[in-house]
């Protein structure tokens, strides 16, 4: 399946909504298509999941690149769905990543109003 992205901003956070499965086939386009959505401009980045119907440990570790690339806390994932919740609960990821339960809890977080 192909992976899509939609870009919005709202100050300097750059929200990157995600439409797809993130698993070993299309894990290098999420991540090369969301780095090259950011702008040098973005302060933070929120990864909005609630379209993504299944993620795998290479879609984790996607993630974790890209959170290295913006900075230790500048990125967030939101609105995952109870699946990819359970996976990144079970592995830990979320004890690495900040994850939140909406887009507007995540916007918060990383410094939105």
């Amino acid at each position: 399946m192909r992976i899509d992205v939609k870009w919005r901003r709202e100050g300097g956070i750059a929200i990157a909504s995600v439409l797809g499965r993130i698993d070993n086939a299309s894990a290098d386009d999420f991540r090369s298509l969301v780095e090259e959505g950011l702008d040098p401009d973005d302060d933070f980045l929120v990864v909005d999941m609630e379209k993504v119907a299944f993620m795998s440990s290479a879609g984790l570790r996607a993630c974790l690149i890209l959170a290295r690339k913006v900075g230790r806390g500048k990125f967030a994932l939101c609105s995952l769905t109870q699946l990819n919740r359970e996976v990144v609960a079970i592995s830990g990821f979320d004890q690495l990543i900040p994850v939140h339960l909406t887009q507007a809890a995540a916007i918060e977080a990383v410094g939105g109003s």
